[in-house]
């Protein structure tokens, strides 16, 4: 049942996030949000019995719109962060929410086979948005492990909040379940599933507030860490120069076919932006000293000012720094086709 509810939400609601992610504004919290489409599978399966208390939350909004598949590899790493930091917070906004009509409709002492339905709507956002978090987060490991570390440990982190949260949805949805089979028989409902079912969704509102302490910086945290790379990559200096002008050319293509191996698993290691970064530093000092105009390219070729892609190696290798991918992976295609073809040595093919 989980599987198939998360599917279905899974394209309506991640579309709502990368729009908001677009949006360069940072992520808040719907007010009292659920998914009408789950509420139809959940009640279905249970028999109306009784109206729900007066005391319940507000009613429900629309269903969110669909919207595209999302090719996680498009994305920056500020993108997909924003993204986790959305999930995390619908998470706990949705979790709150389910403690907030577990509260209401149990304040009478007593639950109906309809409020039982009424907290499953809640439940099902809740369980669906932790979900959403969590294979986000695998989207982000699969992507940044091998180049972020502060991050991956931030990560490690929320997740570990993020599991206790699902633990006590789970023992909500567990007291459901027992209600639900008790009022099916047509038997009298004990006080003591319905403290259960209490106690349950005040831990999941505990956790919900420790989920939340621990990731109001995972923003900051990254920002940090990027900056960090870039201050570390500032200090690497050229080691090995490019003596004449076509070494010098022919260095920036070494670049560009370094960038274009290492990210062909769309992905970068700290090991890979260090080692880029040299190639981009012995390039650039080359282009500097050799690149003018002038002859030095051979036969038969027309003549450049290399100098004027010195600039490229640090914009590339800091977009890369950022976690930039797809406007780096872009910029080296732009920057192979400017330098035109690969030059040789007079007399060598």
């Amino acid at each position: 049942m989980k599987t198939l509810l998360r599917t279905v939400l899974s394209a309506f609601v991640l579309a709502g996030m990368i729009l908001a992610c677009g949006s360069q504004t940072q992520p808040t919290a719907a007010p009292d949000v659920v998914n009408t489409a789950v509420a139809g599978t959940q009640q279905a399966q249970i028999p109306v019995q009784a109206t729900v208390s007066p005391n319940t939350p507000a009613a429900m909004p629309m269903t969110p719109t669909p919207g595209p598949t999302v090719e996680y590899v498009n994305l920056t790493e500020e993108e997909l962060t924003a993204l986790i930091d959305q999930a995390v917070t619908e998470a706990i906004a949705a979790t709150d929410q389910t403690t907030a009509a577990v509260n209401a409709t149990t304040s009478d002492g007593t639950v109906t086979a309809e409020e039982v339905a009424y907290i499953y709507d809640y439940y099902y956002y809740a369980d669906y948005y932790v979900q959403t978090a969590n294979d986000l987060m695998a989207e982000y490991y699969n992507l940044y492990s091998d180049l972020a570390t502060q991050m991956i440990t931030e990560m490690n982190a929320i997740q570990s909040e993020l599991t206790q949260m699902n633990d006590t949805l789970t023992q909500i949805s567990t007291s459901l379940n027992e209600i639900n089979a008790t009022l099916s028989q047509g038997l009298t409902l004990a006080q003591e599933s319905i403290d259960q079912l209490n106690a349950a969704a005040q831990q999941a509102q505990v956790n919900a507030q420790e989920l939340k302490t621990q990731a109001q910086d995972m923003i900051s945290v990254l920002q940090a860490e990027q900056q960090g790379r870039v201050d570390q990559l500032s200090q690497i200096q050229a080691n090995n120069i490019p003596t004449d002008k076509i070494a010098a050319l022919q260095s920036a293509f070494e670049f560009v076919d370094f960038a274009n191996t290492a990210m062909s698993d769309n992905k970068l290691s700290r090991d890979e932006l260090t080692n880029l970064t040299q190639l981009g530093k012995n390039a650039q000092t080359g282009l500097q000293q050799f690149g003018a105009a002038g002859g030095g390219l051979g036969a038969g070729r027309a003549d450049m000012d290399l100098t004027q892609f010195s600039g490229k190696f640090d914009e590339i290798t800091t977009q890369f720094a950022r976690g930039q991918m797809p406007q780096a992976r872009g910029n080296v295609g732009q920057f192979e086709s400017a330098l035109g073809s690969r030059p040789s040595r007079p007399g060598r093919p």
